[in-house]
């Protein structure tokens, strides 16, 4: 029985989407992804044709990988689609599949057939391709110019030399190191640092370095920065002021034993998950019945005024049952309201209680 595989290009590890998923996954190899990713295209092929998992949730695949975020990973660099509970693995039938690796096999037959075929041809004309070979008086080769055989190229080189590794080149920071052996920053980086802060980007920044203690000591570095704009760059609109009390008690109010990917202690982390943490911060706002400053205030001059529209009704109803004088009522009323700072009686209420009536 045939064991089952999948495709793998030689150069996945040097992919711009691998190392996009190290940073933001906190990874110091990006090997370690690369061998993530391997173990679960491994379980899509053999639950899936088409590439689409009716059903799986991202916190199914963190938990199918041991690596909380890994689906959101995925899904930033372009390789996960769909919603949670329906995802897709996009391109999936390019690389994995029946009819993807029926084109790899025919690849990998067609490139032993050209090599064997060269092979046979060298054999018969080894007397021509090994020409021009005298040899001095110590009878050493003094010339020797032999035509060199072509390798045969997988349909893994094919695609890399056709695509330059995916992304139309292979990333300058891999290509080179800089001096002492570190890396230079990716380019979007350089790109990040070399263009203007963006209108309220300043204000956006201040306002997360107050929502923690030691988070406003010192400025952002370039990898903070970079996350910062782009967590500042994917809002499509500003942030409430509800979001703001929300999130500021939430990161107050946080439990002994939580996760990082709950309560971010660090700023480049929470720039990051920017999002997922404000969705996290309201759900908890919401369910622990919180209210912001406003809603506080709303919900007080709501109470005051059941508050004294329930005594005027007890005043009114007890000058009824007493007989009490229509002028006697209108001062015991005017006493009230302007107690609870309420706009006094107007003409036509003060005209309805002269007629004798006391109903409110």
């Amino acid at each position: 029985m045939p064991v089952p595989w999948i495709k793998i290009e030689v150069i996945l590890p040097d992919k711009q989407e691998v190392v996009t998923m190290a940073h933001l996954l906190k990874m110091k190899d990006p090997d370690t992804v690369v061998g993530k990713l391997i173990r679960l295209w491994a379980w899509a092929d053999q639950q899936t044709v088409s590439g689409d998992c009716v059903g799986i949730t991202c916190a199914y695949i963190d938990r199918l990988t041991f690596c909380k975020g890994f689906a959101k990973a995925l899904m930033s660099v372009g390789w996960l689609g769909g919603e949670d509970g329906a995802l897709q693995f996009l391109n999936f039938a390019r690389h994995n599949g029946e009819t993807a690796k029926a084109r790899a096999e025919s690849a990998r037959r067609m490139a032993k057939s050209r090599a064997d075929k060269e092979q046979q041809n060298g054999n018969r004309n080894g007397a021509q391709d090994a020409t021009d070979v005298t040899e001095n008086g110590n009878g050493c080769a003094k010339n020797v110019a032999l035509k060199a055989q072509r390798k045969a190229q997988t349909e893994g080189e094919i695609e890399f030399n056709r695509t330059k590794g995916g992304g139309g080149r292979i990333p300058p920071f891999r290509e080179k190191e800089a001096p002492g052996g570190i890396a230079p920053p990716p380019p979007d980086v350089q790109e990040w640092e070399a263009r203007e802060d963006p209108p309220d980007f300043d204000a956006f920044v201040r306002w997360v370095q107050s929502l923690r203690p030691g988070w406003d000591v010192g400025g952002l570095n370039a990898r903070e920065r970079q996350a910062a704009l782009r967590a500042f760059g994917g809002l499509r609109r500003p942030v409430s002021d509800t979001e703001k009390t929300a999130l500021k008690e939430y990161l107050s109010h946080e439990p002994e034993r939580s996760s990082k990917f709950d309560y971010p202690p660090d700023r480049e982390l929470f720039f990051t998950i920017f999002q997922e943490v404000v969705q996290k911060a309201m759900a908890w706002f919401r369910r622990t019945g919180r209210k912001t400053p406003a809603e506080k205030e709303f919900a007080r001059k709501q109470a005051a005024e059941r508050r004294w529209k329930e005594e005027e009704r007890s005043v009114r109803q007890r000058a009824e049952r007493f007989r009490s004088g229509p002028e006697e009522l209108i001062e015991e009323l005017t006493s009230l309201r302007h107690e609870h700072g309420v706009k006094p009686l107007t003409d036509k209420e003060l005209e309805k209680i002269r007629q004798g009536d006391y109903t409110q």
